[in-house]
């Protein structure tokens, strides 16, 4: 989905209540402070990777599919989002996937997710289709379904993307960091500067949690090697254009 760029306030810009005060949509500490963001044009994948997507680079690359003794369940089936595969994993999916279709394709920055999360900086609290949190309807019903759904099982945001609240969390490029108060233009925290951790964030919560405490503002620090089910994928395509063809490679 292409995901047109601009400025936004990143971080819990939260909401003005019915009293006239300024409240926060959730509870992260590390979701401030507030701090100007100016992002380049982008598309990012309508929907999370499934369990079938990765498994056929798993069968091209030679590597281990992930959580195979876990393959009977049903929230590892063939249109689930794929869970249980590390950072390096992630990120190499997502550069596989871009040499088979011809564009510079990588993890999300922090930044690109937030503002693809919030449909271009809106002030809301889900990623649901009207920013709401409402079970059953645009997001999954925690005593009907205990675990993860299939990919775009629920409404999308308003700019198409499905299941960036609510279904697993995804890896996001960054190392981890505090936010600062100055404005950045496409911000990406290398995991190769020293000033910044090892670990990596996560966005999206998963399915752990109530309505609080899955806000789209939630922050997880993750180690790199974490294979611990729930952390998904969603690849991003670092191009100024909408991708409606497939370029020729090498």
């Amino acid at each position: 989905m292409f995901v047109e760029g601009g400025t936004f306030m990143m971080g819990d810009v939260g909401y003005v209540d019915e009293n006239g005060q300024q409240q926060i949509f959730g509870p992260d500490a590390d979701a401030f402070p507030l701090h100007q963001v100016t992002l380049s044009n982008y598309s990012i994948l309508k929907y999370e990777v499934t369990f079938a997507e990765y498994d056929l680079f798993a069968e091209v690359t030679g590597r281990e599919k992930p959580l195979l003794r876990y393959r009977s369940e049903t929230y590892a089936g063939p249109s689930y989002p794929v869970d249980g595969v590390t950072w390096h994993e992630s990120r190499a999916y997502c550069q596989w996937l871009g040499e088979q279709i011809g564009y510079p394709v990588d993890l999300p920055t922090e930044a690109q997710w937030e503002y693809a999360a919030r449909s271009r900086g809106k002030a809301v609290a889900y990623a649901t289709d009207n920013g709401e949190f409402e079970p059953g309807r645009n997001i999954r019903d925690a005593k009907e379904n205990k675990r993860e759904m299939p990919v775009g099982s629920w409404p999308p945001n308003p700019l198409g993307i499905h299941d960036m609240t609510g279904n697993v969390d995804e890896w996001t490029v960054d190392a981890w960091h505090l936010y600062q108060d100055h404005a950045l233009i496409d911000p990406i925290f290398d995991e190769g500067m020293p000033k910044y951790s090892d670990s990596k964030v996560t966005r999206g919560s998963g399915i752990i949690g109530g309505r609080g405490q899955i806000t789209l503002y939630v922050r997880a620090v993750r180690e790199p090697d974490n294979t611990g089910a729930g952390i998904g994928i969603r690849c991003v395509a670092n191009h100024p254009e909408p991708i409606t063809t497939l370029r020729e490679t090498p």
